[in-house]
């Protein structure tokens, strides 16, 4: 019976190393996710900051698309991916809303240039 036990207790303790080192491999991941994310929403920010003046209304999509398969080396399909990633967090934080003129497609996209130069990375 002690044996049975112990073996268990092994076999427990293995897996909860195995559950440990998963858990640590995820937050590495995730950790490297969030630090492209950033590298990435920062190149955007900057090339968005050099092309765009007041009052411009731009399709946003392709042209950041265009700038991440660029500056990145990603393939067409992880560019929409990330893009529209990035797309929503200028949203939210009011760099990008949605042209007004453009009411019936949605993707003609107003970038606010106050917002944008007085962002701080």
């Amino acid at each position: 019976m002690n044996a049975k036990k112990r073996l268990q207790e092994e076999k427990d303790i293995l897996q909860e190393e195995k559950d440990r080192l998963q858990e640590e491999e995820k937050l590495k991941i995730q950790k490297e996710k969030d630090r492209a994310f950033k590298e990435r929403r920062a190149s955007v920010i900057e090339m968005l900051k050099e092309t765009y003046y007041p009052g411009h209304s731009t399709t946003a999509k392709r042209v950041i698309e265009r700038h991440l398969i660029r500056e990145f080396g990603l393939k067409p399909r992880e560019a929409t991916y990330h893009g529209g990633n990035i797309i929503e967090s200028l949203h939210m934080s009011g760099i990008l809303s949605e042209a007004p003129e453009d009411v019936a497609r949605g993707t003609l996209l107003k970038i606010n240039i106050r917002q944008l130069q007085s962002h701080k990375p």
